[in-house]
């Protein structure tokens, strides 16, 4: 649908008001390297991508909430005294978590009719959660002549999601779908929470994002494992070699390496993919910043061979995308995201993308009878009033 015919629908699904609105989107995003680093306090490299929510907001004179999903064809009311959690809808929650931390900032919202529909694939890994947050809190503040700047709504959207919806994210998905910018993709120091705009223009090359259909099941289980395997690795190193090392961002690989022999196999290699991914991560940015395409694209092959042995939280389909891309030509194909499911992300030449397109399409099916989803973009504009 065109804005027009949003516009149209909005005015079936709510009574006429002659009270300020707006439209406004907010996409989704894909991490081209940087995995399972942001809760070492490490770096990671997302872009937005061309896929997004559209939302489409006009104030009430009253206290209610009504929400619209054109996707979900779901009308949802509320008022804004009483924003309890909804076990029914849970995409609702998404909207009242922002809603609930908006109220802290400014008491007095007004009432609001709201409309969204989404292109981002829902399950994906793809971040359509934080469009969502991104969206709506875009959507109030503009209308209620909140200032927020883009760094202050991407933390308060990641605030809804980890007190309101219950998951414990980072801060990377709110980030960029705030803060990111056509043909940029965005560095993002996840101790600090600063940010920095790396260029990702060359014409000769997309990003090629390829979706295995596997479900994520073993994440939250195995994500806990990770998480302390690496904070195991953190008390090993204070206590060997400085007590001021706060996460593993703090180490150099030598000095992993240095302690191979005596920590456990499985915690050495945690902490080996984690400094190392740190270390990839930072030359990626150098690479991209001088149009080295080829040497990102290494860089991206030796992160998902991390991911995969070291930190072990690919599969077997995740292999094969990449093991297929890599035979078709990919400069670099790692997944991305948390991992054991979800997409791999492909670094490839403009000229040979359909005929990748085709050739994963084929191969995947062949080799898993499973049909892979393909999705091309280029780094796309991050939220804004359209």
């Amino acid at each position: 649908m065109n804005k027009e015919q949003l516009w149209e629908k909005f005015a079936e699904v709510f009574t006429k008001l002659d009270l300020k609105k707006g439209i406004y989107a907010a996409p989704g995003r894909v991490n081209l390297i940087g995995e399972h680093t942001d809760y070492n306090d490490g770096f990671v490299l997302p872009m937005a991508i061309e896929k997004e929510i559209t939302m489409l907001a006009q104030l009430r004179n009253d206290q209610q909430v009504k929400i619209y999903s054109l996707d979900y064809d779901k009308l949802v009311e509320f008022d804004l005294l009483d924003l309890s959690y909804d076990k029914t809808n849970i995409w609702v929650n998404y909207l009242k978590g922002v809603l609930t931390e908006l109220q802290k900032v400014e008491q007095q919202l007004q009432g609001v009719n709201l409309m969204f529909t989404g292109n981002i694939p829902q399950g994906s890994g793809l971040s359509s959660s934080a469009a969502l947050e991104v969206a709506t809190a875009l959507a109030i503040t503009d209308l209620n002549n909140i200032e927020l700047n883009g760094v202050e709504m991407a933390l308060l959207a990641q605030r809804a999601e980890n007190n309101f919806v219950g998951v414990q994210c980072g801060i990377m998905d709110q980030y960029i779908s705030r803060l990111g910018q056509k043909d940029q993709a965005l560095l993002i120091d996840c101790r600090s929470n600063e940010y920095e705009l790396v260029p990702f223009a060359n014409p000769d090359y997309q990003i090629v994002i390829c979706n295995s259909k596997v479900e994520r099941g073993l994440v939250d289980s195995e994500y806990n494992q990770r998480r302390q395997e690496c904070n195991q690795a953190v008390k090993f190193f204070q206590a060997k070699e400085n007590s001021s090392i706060q996460a593993l961002r703090d180490l150099k690989l030598a000095t992993v390496e240095q302690y191979k022999a005596d920590l456990p196999a499985n915690v050495y290699k945690r902490a080996h993919h984690v400094v190392s991914e740190n270390e990839r991560v930072l030359a990626s940015k150098e690479a991209l910043a001088q149009n080295e395409m080829l040497q990102f694209g290494k860089l991206m092959n030796a992160s998902h061979l991390s991911l995969s042995r070291d930190y072990e939280v690919s599969c077997s389909e995740l292999d094969i995308l990449v093991e297929i891309a890599q035979k078709e030509g990919a400069a670099g194909a790692r997944m991305t995201g948390a991992g054991f499911g979800g997409c791999t992300v492909n670094l490839v030449k403009k000229e040979a993308v359909a005929e990748f397109t085709a050739a994963i399409k084929k191969e995947y099916k062949k080799r898993t009878n499973l049909s892979a989803d393909v999705y091309v973009s280029n780094p796309g504009p991050g939220a804004r009033k359209l």
